[in-house]
C-alpha cells in the first residue's frame, strides 16, 4: 500500500525536501506541546524486584520498580521485542519509577521463542498477537493484586512490541490510557501465511488515547511512506498525538546495547516521554 508521496525514482532534492518537512513537523509538534516545568525536579526513591507472571500456566519473567511515597498510581508497562529482561530494561524501569510512576517490564517475547521453532511465522500471526496481549493483561492483574482495572496503564513499547501496545489501546481505551511507541512499524511487508494479523495502518484511525511516536529516519523497517502517513495522522489531532523524527537514526537508537545507539537522541527521547507522562498522567 502506498501511504506517502515520495517515489523511489524521485530526485535527491525531493528526498531532502521530505526530510526537511519531516523535521519541521517534529519541531512543530514539539513546540505545540506546552513545556512541562521541572519534569525531573522530583526524583523519587524506589524499590525494584523481579517477579514471575503466571498466565494460565505460561510463566513469564518480569521486573517492577515502585516509587516510594507518591500517590500517583499510573502504571507504565514496558515491552520489548527481544527475549529477556536486560539490565538496560531494568534501568529503564527504575528511570520511570524515579519519575514517579509504577513500572513493570514483561518478557512477552519469551513466549514466541518457544513457538517459532515449530511455526516459523508464529510471531506474525493474529493468534500470537492475542496471546501476548493476554500476557500483558496478566501482568497488570498480578501487579494490581488481581484487580485488572485498579490503576490506569500507559505502555512504553520498543520496536515490534509497539504493535501489542497499540492493539491493546484500541481494544481497551479505558484501561490502556496512553502509548509511547519507540521505532514501531505501522505495517510490515512480511505476513503470516496461515493467520495474518492486521497492519496498524488499518486500525489507528480508531485510536482514542494519547500516543507518542519516536521514529528514526534511517530505520529500514519504517519507510518514508509510513513516516508521511504518521505525520498526517498526528496532524488530525495534535493535542493528543505526537510524532518525533530523529534524523539519521536507525533502529534501536534508544538502547545502549544497540549498534545504532545514539546518546544524544536517547537523552532527547527520554525528556520527551517524561514530559508526555507528566503532562497527561500526573
Amino acid at each position: 500500500m502506498c501511504l506517502g508521496c515520495i517515489d523511489d525514482n524521485e530526485s535527491t532534492s525531493t528526498r531532502r525536501d521530505f526530510l526537511a518537512t519531516a523535521l519541521q513537523l517534529t519541531a512543530a509538534t514539539a513546540f505545540s506541546t506546552k513545556a512541562v516545568a521541572n519534569t525531573a525536579a522530583i526524583v523519587w526513591d524506589i524499590e525494584g524486584r523481579g517477579l514471575t507472571i503466571d498466565n494460565d500456566g505460561v510463566l513469564l519473567p518480569a521486573y517492577t520498580a515502585v516509587p516510594m511515597g507518591t500517590d500517583n498510581r499510573t502504571t507504565v508497562v514496558i515491552l520489548h521485542d527481544s527475549p529477556g529482561i536486560s539490565k538496560e530494561l531494568q534501568d529503564l524501569a527504575r528511570d520511570v519509577a524515579r519519575t514517579g510512576y509504577v513500572s513493570l517490564v514483561i518478557d512477552c517475547a519469551m513466549r514466541g521463542t518457544a513457538q517459532i521453532s515449530t511455526h516459523p511465522d508464529a510471531l506474525l500471526s493474529e493468534a500470537f498477537a492475542r496471546d501476548v496481549q493476554s500476557d500483558v493483561r496478566a501482568g497488570i492483574v498480578t501487579l494490581n493484586g488481581n484487580l485488572p482495572n485498579a490503576n490506569p496503564v500507559v505502555i512504553l513499547a520498543f520496536g515490534a512490541a509497539g504493535y501489542t501496545a497499540l492493539r491493546m489501546a484500541l481494544n481497551d481505551p479505558l484501561g490502556i490510557v496512553g502509548v509511547i511507541a519507540m521505532y514501531t512499524p505501522i505495517e510490515t511487508p512480511v505476513k503470516s501465511n496461515t493467520d495474518p494479523r492486521p497492519d496498524l495502518i488499518t486500525l489507528l484511525a480508531r485510536l482514542n488515547v494519547p500516543v507518542q511516536f519516536h521514529t528514526g529516519t534511517a530505520d529500514p523497517a519504517i519507510s518514508r511512506d509510513q513516516m508521511n502517513w504518521l505525520g498526517r495522522f498526528v496532524a488530525v489531532e495534535p493535542d493528543r498525538r505526537e510524532l518525533y523524527l530523529y534524523g539519521g537514526a536507525g533502529p534501536g537508537f534508544y538502547m545502549p546495547s544497540s549498534q545504532h545507539y545514539d546518546e544524544g537522541y536517547h537523552v532527547l527521547a527520554k525528556k520527551r516521554w517524561q514530559e508526555f507522562l507528566a503532562k497527561r498522567f500526573s
